[in-house]
Order: structure tokens, then C-alpha cells, then sequence
């Protein structure tokens, strides 16, 4: 009779439910022992019975099955329900953003600062980022090891136990799987033979511009320029040479100075991307706007005026850089 009553109140307890009031959260590391489990959730006040728990595990055959990470419990539970979310790695999840337009200092910055993520790069170089990520060059289109716009941006999702290095991994195959389709329905008369020149190109756009409609005429620009032998003469490659050094004001002493980057004295593509470029960028350079602008500047609401000639471009930039000093 004993043991009758000890299995109906086993019974009874496995379904008990349970109301956790305010979110309890578990972290559930590699090697923890299933002991060690129970006691923290009969700690939390998630289970009442640790020896019933383990006992639950064990007949089920999910005492060996229970994975790593970070749980949530809030509202109703039972132990099997419990149980279920260890053995299930129903984890907490989160997401992170890599911006638009953002350099590879600025990727990084966002991973480090994301919360709960396991952050491996601390001495991560965008000169080399590839090689140190283990990212093997198996793209003929990857010319070098150099970091920069070979990471996507877009909105990743991750757990307590994602390392920093996996995401960029995954935003590098991104790029990979967007930059390919991109090339493929490109514009045959794009003055580019390589997929990174197209890369180089929608990373300065996205610098210059977020509006999608100015982003093609911007890219019909630059591609007039470079089929013209004309310097590209955009502010954000110089910006990006300048690095640490910019302050925030491009003064013509910054456009006069030797670096490779300065697209006001060196003609072509700079050596590398700025930025990483959005979908829309990457378009833009694959698609440019026709007509016969060679020149444009920010209205400052965001939009952007073309001119034909140098003539129109002086008198719109006296216009709206006054309009913005006001």
C-alpha cells in the first residue's frame, strides 16, 4: 500500500502545475550535473521535489538529453512540461542587428556590446578578419583576407551559447549567397568584371545615400566617372582612410593628402569596401540609373540633387550647403 500511495502521489506531482509569477531564468552550462539542475529550479520554485524530478528524468530516458543554455520560465508549468523544455533546448533567444553601412569596427562594436553573447574576437583585424575567422577563400571572387564589406547586414538571432565568431561566419555567407545573385542579374554594361569591384562600388553608395530611388542615380554617376577616367571624388572613401583621425569635419587639407582611400587624388575603385552594403546597395551598383549627371550633393533632408555639370553642381552646392548652415 506504501508503495501504491508513493507511485499516485508521483503521478499526482508529475502533473502538478506550478505558477511561476515573474520570469526565472536558468542557465544550463556544458558538464552540469542533472542534480545540480534540479536543485536550481527547486531553488527558483519552478519544481518542489528533486528526487520525484530526477526520478521523471531518468524513467523517460531524458536525464542524458538535457542541453545547454539559457531557460525562461514564467506562467504555468508542470514537471513534464519542464522537463520537456531542457530536453527540447527550448532556449532563450535573442537578435542583434549589423547595420547597414556599417564599417567592420562597427560590426564588432555591436557584438561586443551584445548582451549574453559570447564574444571571441577582442583582437579580430579587418585586414585579416577572414584568415582569423578560419573562413577559407574558396570564392575566386574573394581576393584577399581583408574584412571589410564581406559581412551582411541584416537582423541574426542568437542564444547564450552563439560565439561572437559564428555570427560573422553566417553574415559572410550572407554576403556570399547575396553578392552572387546580385552579379548574376547585373547590368552587362556595369564598367565592372569582378563581383568585389561591384562590392567596392555599393559600399561607398550606401555611405553617400539610404534612399533606394538616389542610390541608382548615384550609382549611374560613379559608373559615368570611372567609364570617363573621372575620380569618384566621394567624401566617405576619404572619411574612411582618414579612421581614427576623422574628428567629423572633411576639411580640403583631408581631400590633398596621400592615402589610398582618397578618391579626390587616386582615379578607379578604393582598394577596398567602406562599409557593408544593404541588398539595395548592392542593386544600385548592379543596376545603375541612366541619364548624363556626373555630379550630386546631399539636399540635407536625406535626398540627394544631380547635376550635369560642374557649372549646375557649384551653384547646387552653394544652395544647399547654405541651406544647411542656416
Amino acid at each position: 500500500m506504501v508503495g501504491v500511495v508513493v507511485i499516485c502521489h508521483y503521478e499526482m506531482w508529475k502533473h502538478h502545475e506550478i505558477q511561476v509569477e515573474s520570469a526565472q531564468t536558468l542557465d544550463i552550462q556544458s558538464g552540469d550535473s542533472f542534480v545540480d539542475i534540479a536543485s536550481s529550479l527547486k531553488t527558483m520554485g519552478i519544481i518542489r521535489n528533486v528526487g520525484y524530478f530526477e526520478l521523471l528524468a531518468r524513467t523517460s530516458g531524458s536525464a542524458a538529453s538535457i542541453q545547454a543554455g539559457e531557460y525562461s520560465f514564467s506562467g504555468t508549468y508542470t514537471p513534464v512540461s519542464v522537463l520537456q523544455n531542457l530536453v527540447s533546448g527550448k532556449v532563450v533567444t535573442r537578435t542583434l542587428t549589423l547595420p547597414e553601412g556599417g564599417s567592420f569596427k562597427d560590426l564588432v562594436q555591436v557584438l561586443a556590446s551584445a548582451p549574453k553573447l559570447n564574444f571571441d574576437l577582442p583582437n579580430l583585424r579587418v585586414e585579416a578578419a577572414l584568415a582569423e575567422l578560419g573562413i577559407r577563400r574558396t570564392w575566386a571572387q574573394i581576393p584577399s583576407d581583408h574584412g571589410e564589406g564581406w559581412f551582411f547586414p541584416d537582423t541574426y538571432q542568437y542564444t547564450n551559447t552563439t560565439q561572437a565568431s559564428e555570427i560573422l561566419i553566417t553574415a559572410h555567407n550572407k554576403m556570399i549567397e547575396e553578392l552572387r545573385d546580385v552579379w548574376q542579374n547585373r547590368d552587362q554594361s556595369i564598367p565592372f568584371k569582378k563581383p568585389y569591384d561591384m562590392l567596392i562600388l555599393a559600399s561607398i553608395i550606401e555611405k553617400e545615400s539610404g534612399v533606394p530611388q538616389d542610390q541608382q542615380r548615384i550609382s549611374g554617376v560613379f559608373c559615368r566617372r570611372l567609364n570617363k577616367g573621372m575620380r569618384l571624388q566621394a567624401d566617405p572613401t576619404v572619411i574612411y582612410g582618414l579612421g581614427d583621425t576623422f574628428t567629423g569635419n572633411l576639411t580640403r587639407a583631408h581631400l590633398n593628402m596621400e592615402n589610398p582611400y582618397n578618391t579626390y587624388r587616386n582615379f578607379g575603385l578604393p582598394p577596398t569596401p567602406i562599409a557593408s552594403p544593404s541588398r539595395a546597395a548592392l542593386e544600385a551598383a548592379a543596376h545603375p540609373a541612366p541619364g548624363d549627371a556626373l555630379y550630386f550633393v546631399a539636399r540635407g533632408d536625406g535626398t540627394s540633387e544631380f547635376s550635369a555639370t560642374l557649372e549646375e553642381h557649384n551653384r547646387a552646392v552653394r544652395q544647399y550647403q547654405s541651406n544647411q548652415g542656416n
